[in-house]
């Protein structure tokens, strides 16, 4: 099953390929969309929160956090 992730800090398609390069680096077939502001990744990846905020840290202001 996919991961799914909410990112807040996006508010453009700039955001999204910022964003979407830094994820590739936790997994090639991530998928990042700006409506609604998601990182989905591959069933294959296990990847943590503080995986994905750390790799978002190192671009700009974006957050991760995980679906209530």
């Amino acid at each position: 099953m996919a991961q799914e992730f909410e990112i807040t800090g996006m508010h453009c398609g700039g955001c999204v390929n910022r964003v979407a390069k830094a994820l590739r680096t936790l997994d090639a077939d991530v998928a990042v969309t700006l409506e609604p502001p998601r990182a989905t990744f591959s069933a294959e990846a296990q990847i943590s929160l503080d995986s994905v905020n750390a790799a978002l840290a190192k671009i700009g202001d974006y957050r991760a956090s995980e679906f209530a």
